[in-house]
């Protein structure tokens, strides 16, 4: 290409960048608004679900709180009073995973110590009960962190 094509071309393509230019700006503005749509949505769904899962693991946490009362103090032996313990405290380490790691890490920690020390309830054993009310008070406590950190 010679020196005068050059200097052509470049007047040319400058000529062309500015007869298309509101063009060329609408094209921009829709990418940005489009790549923004989508995020913002995303965002706004993966909160809808951290705030869902919350409320049923807040839910059930206070379930397991009330079943593990009526274990310890209420003298309710009973074998379906167990198994719901351990549908409540099974729901909890399954929903928290959706919450965020510390309540994962939180519930895994309810769910063995539920494993530990379930039984001992039966026998009035305090620290079986303390060491229960504790994990799950600190369970709730990280999921109600996590709810406060979507405000």
């Amino acid at each position: 290409m010679t020196p005068s094509e050059s200097v052509s071309f470049r007047k040319s393509f400058a000529s062309s960048i500015r007869r298309n230019a509101v063009a060329l700006i609408s094209l921009a503005v829709a990418l940005f608004g489009t790549s923004y749509n989508t995020w913002r949505n995303q965002t706004t769904e993966a909160h809808r679900n951290t705030r869902t899962a919350s409320f049923m693991v807040l839910d059930a946490l206070g379930q397991l709180q009330e079943i593990t009362d009526r274990r310890f103090y209420g003298g309710d032996h009973s074998d379906a009073n167990r198994i719901e313990g351990w549908g409540k405290v099974s729901v909890v380490r399954d929903m928290a995973a959706l919450v965020s790691p510390g309540t994962d890490r939180d519930a895994k920690s309810l769910f063995e110590t539920w494993k530990s020390h379930s039984d001992e309830l039966d026998s009035g054993d305090k620290p079986a009960e303390e060491a229960i009310a504790k994990a799950i008070a600190a369970t709730r406590g990280q999921v109600l962190q996590d709810l406060h950190e979507l405000l």
